[in-house]
Order: C-alpha cells, then structure tokens, then sequence
C-alpha cells in the first residue's frame, strides 16, 4: 500500500473554509478546500462550542462562521460542554453539500488563548497574503464522466441493511478496476469506515 504523508494543518479561520471548494483529487494525494489562503486538507482550528445534537455532533463558532464537527466515534465529544473554546485540528469535509470537519484533535483551551488566535492569524496574513494556489492535477467531482467516488458510498447505502456494506459486493458493482483502493481513500478520508471486518458504512 502506498505510504501516505500526514499534510500539515493550515491556521484559518472557519469563513475560509465555508468560502472555499472542495476538491477531490487522483490517487493517494489528499482532498482539499481551494480557499483564498491556498489548498488545504488539514485545518486547525479555533472556536467556541455553541451547541450540541442528539447525536452528540458538536458545531463550533470563531466569530467568522460556524462550522460542524462530526465522527463516527462513539462519544467522542462526551466532555464538551457549550461554552467551551477549543482547538481543532482535523480534516474538512462536504457531505449532502454541507460542510463540516472531521477532528483528529480536539483540545479545551482558556479562553485568553482566543486572543492570541487572531493576533496569530492577522499576522500570519499579513506576512503571506493571498497566495497564488499551487498548479496540481485536479479531478472535480462534477467533471469527471464517471464519478466512482460518489458511485462506491451511493453503492455502500444501498447494500446496507443495518449491519454495513459486504465489501466484495460494493468492489464488484462498482466496476472500478482499481476499486480497493478507492474504498481505502474514502476511508482514509472519513468519508466512509469499516464497521466490522469486511463490512463498509457511510458515515451520516
């Protein structure tokens, strides 16, 4: 399997990223946002927790916007209150045209470190502007003549009944020659993960 490299996370804001397009891109290269401040896969975050639903989804609040936070771990913000500042660090994500962020990181912090959040990023703008986005090989979802991506989760959905999607079965119907690895980059990117051995779910 091709070793993947852990891309840095990119300081912003949540406004650039709910400004910004997400892009999928070939192979084992990470999808991104193309914002005004660059491609980014990685985010770290700052913002307040200003709710929390049934399903313990957290959505976080920087004065710029607001932005969920989900996973498919199970109580994963159990010890988030409302009220509480944090720092996220994760990956952003768009699912039925909404855009949220997946966290590998989370992290309370008081709340004199939000202060220090926008003196860091009025500087880190200040010294980098707006950069010229780095040329790359861009596969658009919207552009591509047959979307296996979106083809394999739709395929997911329908084979499963409660207890996930038979792997085997998704790889076949889905006609990719290299479907194995596309279920790993969907899984890789948190689109979708194995819920038992041999058995894919989306995540919803």
């Amino acid at each position: 399997m091709a070793q993947i490299k852990r891309e840095t996370a990119v300081i912003c804001m949540i406004n650039d990223l709910l400004r910004g397009s997400f892009i999928r891109t070939e192979g084992w290269n990470p999808s991104y946002f193309s914002t005004e401040i660059g491609d980014v896969s990685r985010v770290s975050l700052m913002g307040v927790v200003v709710s929390k639903d049934a399903s313990g989804n957290v959505v976080i609040d920087d004065s710029s916007g607001r932005i969920l936070l989900r996973s498919f771990e199970n109580n994963a913000f159990h010890d988030l209150n409302i009220g509480d500042l944090i720092m996220v660090i994760g990956r952003p994500r768009v699912y039925n045209e909404e855009k949220y962020v997946l966290p590998e990181i989370i992290k309370k912090m008081d709340h004199k470190w939000g202060a220090y959040r926008q003196l860091q990023l009025k500087l880190l703008r200040k010294k980098t502007g707006l950069r010229k986005k780095e040329a790359r090989i861009l596969v658009k979802e919207e552009k591509q003549p047959i979307n296996h991506f979106q083809k394999i989760i739709e395929f997911i959905k329908d084979l499963d009944a409660g207890e996930g999607a038979d792997i085997e079965e998704v790889k076949k119907r889905s006609g990719a020659p290299n479907a194995e690895e596309l279920i790993n980059k969907l899984i890789e990117e948190g689109e979708i993960f194995e819920v038992k051995a041999g058995k894919l779910k989306v995540l919803e």
